[in-house]
């Protein structure tokens, strides 16, 4: 073999095996990918009425965030840390403007509605519950929440909905610039977010892949409708489940970041509490910050019990389904069913997670595919929810795209073993039991040997 035929004699793509047949694990590297993209651009497409559709939609997203994660598993688990994904850092410099771009869209977006703000009914609660706590009442015994008022038709149930955390959070620039402070608020989250998504895809991966994950976040319409247009509170609590993850490796840290998420909103953080526990060993130190970032709660359910459990508890347990569910077409013990294969595949996690503590990708493929079905089987889906799980998928589509296939791993080898085959047959001779020393013949007069590579 020629040297020309040795280095040249490679296969015709990254998406062709060494027999030069079409990789299909290649391929799929950039097929999962689009179709997350495009299936999350569906739900936030088909929303009011369209239940079924939008709920067709959400399972795509799960099988697909599913495959993700087992192919991780199987795929990552057995590879070094520099060599489980491909180097591409000339793509770094364009991906750096392409999310300085789309930044600025965002931006953009945030000035247009500074202007004129127009909120959903949650932020607005939440506005009023940080004036209400300022004024020394609890918000929990007020009528504050039209909605649900509307809906169950019962006063006790028209209190506030979220954690006490999501009132104090948004307090200082909501009581004093109004609804212009809540949109600067989610101005900050947003940013803590960009920067999280980027620090938990670098530690897993590489720069391309932080970069990858910030653009695919950035990408999606939704993530800028919902944060900057409608002003959802959600990443409040979103922030502290991504530190928590970042943090794995410190558990009572971890833990009391999940304890804060909770005291924001329940849900995600309660998801939060298996997909974050740490192997045995570490786990009392975990439970121990847990307890300590719900101080919140239990202090205002020292306070009114009653009111808390109506509002936090009792009202998601009686919510019927509404337009976004494709429950709200289906006879009520389907709902009960529902409910009751969440419930079994929480449990089953926790299970799973207590005898096998994941890595942690495989921790953000679990919250994000419990999130997903919560969702799917849940009485609402409501477009703020999906940034619960948004940016952690972001996180595995990016480690997807760069992840190094097969094909990928064997063209070092092959260039080597090329090299190896046109250089001259080398001497040896035994020099100890098990070891050899090689001595290149005298007329050699190559300058090419394999063992240089």
């Amino acid at each position: 073999m020629t040297l020309r035929e040795a280095v040249f004699k490679q296969p015709r793509s990254k998406f062709y095996d060494r027999s030069g047949h079409l990789n299909w694990f290649s391929l799929t590297r950039l097929a999962l990918p689009a179709l997350i993209w495009v299936g999350t651009l569906f739900v936030q497409i088909f929303n009011w009425g369209e239940g079924g559709t939008k709920a067709l939609a959400l399972l795509l997203v799960l099988l697909a965030t599913g495959a993700l994660s087992v192919r991780d598993h199987g795929a990552l688990r057995v590879c070094d840390h520099n060599d489980s994904s491909v180097s591409l850092e000339r793509w770094n410099t364009p991906l750096v403007v392409a999310c300085g771009v789309l930044l600025a869209v965002h931006l953009g977006v945030l000035v247009k509605h500074l202007t004129h703000p127009q909120l959903f009914d949650g932020p607005i609660m939440t506005e009023l519950a940080g004036r209400a706590l300022l004024a020394g009442l609890n918000p929990y015994e007020l009528p504050i929440d039209r909605q649900a008022l509307a809906i169950t038709g019962d006063p006790a149930l028209s209190g506030y909905k979220y954690g006490p955390l999501m009132a104090l959070g948004y307090l200082p620039l909501g009581v004093s610039l109004g609804h212009r402070g809540v949109l600067l608020t989610n101005l900050v989250l947003q940013l803590g977010t960009l920067w999280l998504i980027y620090r938990l895809a670098l530690r897993l991966g590489t720069r391309t892949a932080a970069l990858l994950a910030v653009l695919f976040y950035l990408s999606l319409p939704i993530v800028m409708r919902q944060v900057f247009d409608k002003g959802a509170t959600d990443l409040l609590a979103v922030v502290p489940l991504l530190a928590a993850l970042a943090f794995e490796d410190r558990p009572g840290i971890a833990g009391f970041l999940v304890g804060l998420s909770i005291s924001t909103k329940p849900v995600p953080g309660a998801l939060m509490v298996p997909c974050a526990l740490p192997p045995a060993g570490r786990r009392a130190s975990y439970f121990i910050g847990l307890i300590i970032g719900l101080v919140p709660t239990l202090v205002v359910l020292t306070m009114s019990p009653v009111a808390l459990y109506d509002n936090m508890i009792l009202f998601n347990m009686i919510w019927p389904a509404d337009g976004t569910s494709w429950l709200a077409s289906a006879p009520a013990a389907v709902g009960t069913i529902m409910k009751a294969i969440v419930v079994g595949a929480f449990f089953v996690l926790c299970v799973a997670v207590w005898r096998h503590p994941p890595r942690l990708a495989t921790r953000c493929g679990l919250m994000s595919s419990l999130t997903i079905l919560l969702l799917l089987t849940g009485p609402a889906a409501h477009h703020n929810y999906q940034l619960w799980w948004i940016p952690l998928i972001s996180v595995l589509v990016a480690l997807e795209m760069t992840r190094q296939t097969t094909a990928d791993a064997s063209r070092p080898q092959r260039f080597v073993s090329g090299l190896a085959a046109i250089s001259p047959r080398r001497q040896t001779f035994p020099v100890e039991k098990d070891q050899h020393i090689h001595v290149p013949p005298h007329d050699s007069t190559s300058m090419l040997r394999s063992d240089s590579f």
